[in-house]
């Protein structure tokens, strides 16, 4: 609108800018052609309603956008909030399970130490029984046998009947030829090993030969160095557990006797309820 008022004010004074009397009329000259009507009053009003009109919406536009940048920024750290209320919250939870997770261990831990200080304990006092026993007739399998004789004297031949070196000529009697690199030397002598059908032989233990026996099934079944532990390469070693349970809970069940009274006889055999 401006511009027309411009343009109809140079086309009145026909470009004459420099006189003086131009420049007075060229002030004059929209109000003349707003009273001759070249110019329309509602023009000029309208104009400068609808100047004003844009101007309030760009406001009103503006104010609007400076909300909804406030307002997504207001999201935005609620936002960041929760994502690190939620990262507080797992990292408690975190802390919460190591926590439970250690003292769990550590009770663990705790009752498996009682667990084997009770053991321990229980498996002295079978070694100091044992240790009182004269001998027993010890009946099992010559399976069984060489088992228990490889783990506690270091090595042993199902074959054997003595532990006594033969050398090289033969006596009928089967046993180690040469000298033979016992742990502990069993002193089985002949005549201290018989031979059954099925496979089945009698040994007359010592109780000396019968502590060291004990002391190897511990140790393969509970015991602690970790060397012996990593070397024991037995793939029967698991029985060492459940025939020292065996062997205690048969010297636990023995009962003194008179030195006339014959010997005591163990029957490793799960066919027979009772062994005594």
């Amino acid at each position: 609108m401006f511009t027309e008022l411009v343009q109809a004010q140079a086309d009145t004074t026909g470009g004459q800018r420099d006189s003086p009397d131009a420049a007075v009329f060229s002030w004059n000259a929209p109000l003349a052609q707003l009273l001759s009507g070249r110019i329309d009053l509602h023009q000029v009003v309208g104009g400068k309603r609808m100047l004003k009109i844009l101007l309030e919406q760009w406001k009103a536009n503006q104010e609007q956008k400076r909300a909804i940048a406030g307002e997504k920024w207001e999201q935005e750290k609620r936002w960041r909030e929760e994502d690190r209320n939620t990262a507080r919250e797992k990292e408690a939870a975190a802390r919460e399970r190591q926590a439970a997770e250690s003292q769990k261990k550590a009770e663990e831990a705790a009752q498996q130490e009682e667990t084997y200080k009770f053991l321990y304990k229980h498996h002295l006092q079978v070694l100091r029984k044992a240790a009182t026993v004269s001998y027993v007739s010890l009946n099992c399998h010559e399976d069984t046998w060489t088992f228990l004789a490889r783990r506690t004297f270091g090595t042993w031949s199902p074959e054997w009947l003595t532990s006594v070196s033969q050398g090289s000529e033969q006596t009928g009697i089967t046993g180690p030829k040469g000298k033979v690199g016992f742990i502990k030397d069993p002193n089985l002598v002949p005549g201290r090993i018989t031979k059954h059908t099925n496979g089945m032989q009698t040994v007359e233990v010592s109780g000396a030969n019968l502590v060291a026996i004990l002391e190897s099934l511990w140790e393969g079944a509970y015991g602690r160095n970790i060397y012996k532990a990593l070397t024991d390469v037995d793939p029967s070693r698991r029985a060492c557990g459940p025939l020292h349970t065996r062997f205690s809970d048969w010297l636990d069940s023995l009962e003194a006797a008179s030195a006339s009274a014959p010997g005591h006889t163990l029957v490793l055999d799960e066919r027979i309820e009772s062994a005594v």
